[in-house]
């Protein structure tokens, strides 16, 4: 009987030793899945989408970096926004780093005065994705502005840009 008690402990010991070898490269291998994923979402191109949720139609609107010494980039135009409807396009790659830029956002609503805002903070490379979002308020004549970039899934402190804004567009201003 002792014989067959100590076969058992070999067997075990055995099996739990090969084991090791197969957890390990089963956690290399999920380590290694899951930065490829990361590396292709990172790597992916931003894009840069503008939507009117509002019942006015947005004559223009302007989006671009400035820094301290004035406009880094050409930016984007949008003519003729209409009501309800949502324009994306590629947004593309901005050599921010030590720039502590912001994104000028200017716009028009059809009857009022141009509006700018400044948007985030970006003192990094950016190739994200930003959303600028008008939408409807509660109050009168008032529109909402909402002003998103991130640059990719994995969170950046020299990146921040999650910005609101309240604009009264009759008297075509930012209200505080």
């Amino acid at each position: 009987m002792r014989k067959i008690k100590n076969n058992k402990k070999k067997v075990e010991n055995v099996s739990v030793s090969q084991k090791r070898p197969i957890i390990i490269i089963s956690i290399a291998a999920v380590a290694l899945l899951i930065m490829v994923i990361l590396m292709v979402i990172e790597s992916s191109e931003g894009k840069l989408k503008i939507t009117n949720n509002t019942d006015a139609n947005i004559e223009y609107v302007q989006a671009y970096f400035v820094g301290a010494e004035g406009r880094i980039s050409d930016g984007f135009n949008f003519e003729n926004m209409e009501a309800g409807k949502t324009n994306v396009v590629p947004s593309g790659e901005y050599e921010l780093f030590g720039e502590e830029a912001n994104l000028e956002v200017r716009f028009k609503f059809e009857g009022s005065n141009e509006v700018f805002v400044d948007a985030g903070y970006f003192n990094d490379n950016f190739s994200g994705n930003i959303n600028i979002n008008f939408s409807n308020s509660d109050e009168d004549n008032i529109v909402n502005l909402h002003v998103k970039a991130k640059n990719g899934v994995l969170k950046s402190n020299r990146v921040f840009c999650d910005d609101e804004f309240k604009i009264d567009i009759v008297e075509g201003m930012e209200i505080e």
